[in-house]
């Protein structure tokens, strides 16, 4: 038996153990999840869902398990994989939090989070994933990405966030800094406007290690339109954005960004949600070309019972 099949078990067997204690909460939940992400590098990455949430009391309150299969392929390699999750989301006082922990079967992998509910939103964060490069995705190495995140309310229709991060590739001695900051300007309350200010910057202590993009130093600016509203029971967004970016010593160059989600409203107990989007940032297996981009969308679906 391999390690993923192995790993599986293993925490699928702690399932029942958990349902037993979640006696008192009778509803259930299936969940499917597709995401794909592509750019003009040639790189796809697709990963396919399916889960089993065996407490299930809100969006924000619910206990599972997840297998995920991914598949990441470029010009002239491809490689599959399967991944077992255990998810869920909960409470703890005022603060809401959300995460899953699993394996690939050779690698630990996972994501979580944890915020509060005041006005002064803060936010703690960790992800653990694939190098999603061919050297990567071949070796096993993982990155692993954290950070903390502020919302500051200034006035009525002034706002902004601060985060910080750090990132580690998984192989050399690279240690990325993340630093963003965002002000925000309510334009159209009721119509749910706003104007944004989007700036980041990102500091690499080593280059050139491995197969993934390192510029050094990458700085963007962006002035974007965001729009959010429910109209209906649907909770639409999109954003809009063009500014300037600068890659390393090279020349600033123009930016842009697209963005577009939907959640719908509940249906005979069934959601769902799609996310997509479009940016010329360079991704982490991209490249520093004036020509390039990167899309992505994902659709999740989510059934009670």
């Amino acid at each position: 038996m391999s390690r993923a099949l192995m790993t599986l078990a293993v925490l699928c067997a702690l399932a029942p153990a958990a349902l037993a204690q979640e006696r008192g909460q009778a509803r259930q939940a299936v969940t499917s999840e597709v995401m794909a992400s592509s750019d003009s590098d040639g790189n796809h990455t697709t990963k396919v869902s399916l889960g089993w949430d065996w407490r299930y009391a809100a969006p924000d309150q619910w206990s599972g398990v997840q297998v995920q299969d991914a598949d990441f392929r470029g010009d002239g390699w491809r490689k599959r994989e399967q991944r077992v999750y255990l998810a869920g989301a909960g409470a703890a006082g005022s603060w809401r939090w959300e995460g899953k922990l699993g394996s690939n079967g050779d690698r630990l992998l996972g994501s979580g989070s944890i915020h509060s509910q005041d006005p002064y939103r803060k936010e703690l964060f960790v992800e653990r994933d694939v190098l999603e490069t061919r050297q990567g995705v071949r070796h096993g190495w993982v990155q692993t990405y954290a950070g903390a995140a502020l919302d500051v309310p200034f006035s009525d229709r002034w706002s902004g966030t601060v985060l910080g991060g750090l990132q580690n590739f998984g192989v050399g001695d690279n240690l990325r800094v993340h630093l963003r900051a965002y002000l925000i300007y309510a334009l159209l309350p009721q119509q749910g406007l706003s104007l944004q200010l989007r700036t980041r910057y990102y500091h690499d202590s080593h280059t050139g290690e491995a197969d993934y993009y390192t510029p050094g130093e990458y700085r963007q600016a962006l002035g974007v339109l965001a729009w959010r509203r429910n109209v209906g029971g649907y909770q639409w967004y999109a954003r809009a954005g063009l500014g300037r970016q600068r890659s390393g010593s090279d020349a600033w160059r123009q930016a842009r960004l697209l963005e577009f989600g939907l959640d719908t409203p509940q249906w005979k107990q069934a959601w769902l949600r799609l996310d997509a989007g479009y940016s010329d940032m360079p991704a982490i297996n991209g490249s520093a070309d004036s020509g390039y981009d990167y899309r992505y969308a994902q659709l999740q679906l989510r059934y009670a019972f």
